[in-house]
């Protein structure tokens, strides 16, 4: 039987050990769990359905993240979108800025950050802390 109070996270990223990984570790959080391998993709699932925490990879084919997120942040007035937690594989404070006046929620390195400091951020960001 379904649970449907879960919460839904969506996980975009073009590398699948990642997407594996991570998708692990929200379902053991209790999490119903949709993956993505690009931007657009991932977008166009974003727009389908609701979803109420996405993680998005900043460098994948088709649409970038940042691009994703200034796709989301131009359509926000019209309808509401997930959180998002943005994950880079570099550590430029540039890109950092650039992913929170996106729209980003929270912004990772993805080296220096486990899937379970992932998760409990998600969580407290779904908690409005």
């Amino acid at each position: 039987m379904k649970n449907n109070n879960r919460k839904k996270a969506l996980i975009i990223d073009d590398d699948q050990d990642l997407l594996e990984m991570y998708g692990l570790k929200f379902l053991r959080e209790g999490f119903s769990v949709e993956k993505a391998k690009n931007g657009a993709w991932g977008l166009r699932r974003i727009k389908e359905e609701p979803f109420d925490i996405v993680l998005l990879d900043m460098s994948m084919p088709a649409m970038n993240g940042l691009e994703m997120l200034k796709s989301i942040e131009a359509e926000k007035a019209q309808r509401e979108f997930p959180k998002i937690i943005a994950l880079s594989n570099t550590a430029l404070d540039s890109e950092m800025a650039a992913m929170r006046k996106a729209g980003a929620g929270r912004c990772f390195i993805k080296i220096k950050v486990t899937p379970a400091e992932v998760c409990e951020e998600a969580i407290k960001l779904l908690n409005g802390k």
